[in-house]
């Protein structure tokens, strides 16, 4: 039961951050360290144990959504950085159902997401030659890049072979990022509008709620019986 109050603290103070966010940018960005101590404590909470690569993924997100809002062309190095280090320490965590996957199986029920994930690749493709030539620094958007499409792959794939319920989370996980880190580089450099930061954020908010219940409930799906495989 504490554990939802705490669920609930953070999505009440990620709305008054997001009202904020037009009216005061610094209170706004003041409220999100309150964010991810109380969506780590709802973790922790619940698992009755500490999660360092979660803590590490949050503190990495802090920064990345810290300094795009300060002033993303100006630090977008860091910022980079921070999202590349933030979506590979998660990769770690979605590893061992990857492994564990026999994917094996019939053409029919590959077809489907690997023409999703072709086609979101290719609007990938599409806005990377949209913004290109006015990114700051070329060298560290490839690796955020590589971070981004290797999210959508283990959360496209995944859920095809096993077939737990709770892995559903990931094609909303998968969704979710690939809204969020697209509409940043739209946001920036392409439509400065104010909708699209919006939706780049309340994104964010989305995937951190599943990605921490999703995380509360791997071991069981880790344990799941072999049918859902």
């Amino acid at each position: 039961m504490k554990s939802n109050y705490l669920l609930l603290a953070y999505i009440l103070t990620a709305v008054v951050e997001l009202i904020l966010l037009g009216c005061d940018l610094s209170f706004s960005i003041y409220l999100r360290p309150i964010c991810v101590v109380l969506i780590y404590s709802y973790y922790v909470t619940s698992t009755k144990k500490n999660n360092f690569f979660l803590l590490f993924y949050l503190t990495c997100e802090l920064v990345n959504e810290m300094f795009f809002l300060i002033d993303f062309t100006k630090y977008f190095t860091l910022v980079m950085l921070c999202y590349s280090l933030a979506t590979f320490s998660m990769l770690h965590h979605l590893w061992p159902l990857y492994a564990k996957a026999n994917f094996k199986t019939e053409l029919n029920e590959l077809l489907r997401p690997m023409l999703g994930l072709i086609a979101v690749m290719y609007i990938f493709w599409e806005l990377t030659f949209m913004v290109f030539d006015n990114l700051p620094n070329n060298l560290v958007f490839f690796p955020a890049l590589l971070a981004l499409l290797s999210w959508l792959f283990f959360c496209t794939l995944i859920p095809v072979k096993n077939k737990h319920p709770d892995n559903f989370a990931l094609y909303i996980m998968g969704g979710a990022m690939g809204v969020m880190a697209p509409s940043m580089f739209i946001y920036e450099f392409l439509w400065s509008n104010t909708v699209v930061l919006y939706f780049s954020l309340f994104s964010m908010i989305v995937l951190k709620i599943f990605l921490v219940n999703y995380l509360i409930k791997l071991q069981n799906i880790l344990k799941s019986r072999e049918e859902f495989f």
